[in-house]
């Protein structure tokens, strides 16, 4: 599968296939732009799309815009490093979310994060809460 296909596929399993959860409460915060940038530039994102079929990620997030990460269907977390399919493309923050636009696509996907500590959830204000995961700082998986 080429970059182009991947790209299309994280597009359309993200917005075709995501579940209507979006429970809140208290201990998740929403961060500003400001806040949410100190958070997630230069780390790595790695969690779960609840899709149909779910699949697992991880994702380098750095420090020039250029997002770098792997997925793998579900569920096999410790794998996606190793044996995940790579993707790529840019990221950068647009009134409070994380938007990413992956190589060999033009539609950008923009997400509200959810923070409590070092998890987070992706919400979407279309389809409500599709992943949540871990912020882990550098680029663990050297991707």
């Amino acid at each position: 599968m080429n970059i182009r296909s991947l790209a299309t596929l994280l597009v359309s399993t993200f917005m075709l296939f995501i579940s209507h959860a979006s429970a809140q409460d208290t201990s998740w915060s929403t961060p500003n732009e400001d806040d949410l940038r100190k958070v997630i530039t230069g780390a790595t994102l790695t969690g779960e799309v609840k899709a149909e079929p779910p699949f697992n990620f991880t994702e380098f997030l750095g420090p020039d815009g250029k997002s770098r990460g792997k997925m793998i269907q579900c569920c096999k977390p410790e794998e996606v490093a190793t044996k995940g399919m790579p993707y790529a493309g840019e990221w950068n923050l647009e009134k409070d979310n994380l938007c990413l636009t992956y190589e060999g696509e033009d539609q950008k996907i923009c997400w509200t994060l959810q923070v409590n500590g070092d998890r987070f959830r992706m919400m979407n204000q279309q389809f409500g809460r599709v992943g949540e995961g871990q912020i882990r700082p550098g680029n663990p998986d050297n991707l």
